[in-house]
């Protein structure tokens, strides 16, 4: 039998369970690449009044668990958070096999209108750092109305080396719509 790789999955802000949040999304990823790997979603710290220092620290409790050559996927909130993390522990990936790649899924890039939240910010060094950052895909629905495509748009622009997964009718929380395209590119990880 072979041995599962580990994906780490960072959910959303906000309340979870039941049709909140990322709970949806996990239950479909579970159950498309459940066979493959071994998926670990934890609960992050106040998800419905998030502090980036307490998830910080739940990211790296949580990577630090996982076997070597995981999958890091992170969804609304936990996208950016897990930017975030690599761009300020790059000793954790570069030149190592940690992680086989990283997915954002409908991440806010903090900076655009109305999303003017320093404490969720990149700064111009961690996208410098995250340049270096291989394999990164970053996946959105063109259909997201709480984080606009645009957003996905301005990642790109800063990591024009990441791949784009475009999405038609999934939406925010990915609860409905096809996400056919993002599980076959996770499924190149397994």
């Amino acid at each position: 039998m072979a041995v599962k790789r580990d994906l780490v999955f960072i959910h959303s802000a906000g309340p979870q369970g039941g049709k909140n949040g990322s709970t949806g999304l996990i239950s479909r990823l579970e159950a498309a690449l459940g066979d493959k790997f071994n998926i670990i979603a934890p609960l992050m710290p106040a998800p419905e009044r998030p502090d980036i220092d307490a998830w910080l620290s739940q990211i790296d409790q949580t990577v630090s668990q996982a076997k070597s050559g995981a999958v890091l996927v992170g969804h609304s909130l936990g996208g950016s958070s897990i930017l975030q993390y690599l761009a300020r522990n790059p000793d954790i990936w570069r030149g190592k096999d940690r992680f086989s790649a990283i997915f954002s899924i409908a991440a806010p890039f903090w900076g655009l209108a109305d999303w003017e939240v320093t404490e969720f910010s990149l700064t111009e060094d961690e996208v410098a750092v995250l340049e270096e950052c291989k394999p990164m895909h970053f996946c959105h629905s063109v259909d997201d109305k709480i984080v606009r495509f645009a957003h996905c748009e301005t990642y790109l622009q800063h990591f024009a080396h990441a791949d784009q997964i475009r999405l038609n009718t999934a939406g925010h929380l990915l609860l409905d719509g096809d996400i056919t395209a993002l599980i076959e590119k996770i499924l190149i990880y397994a």
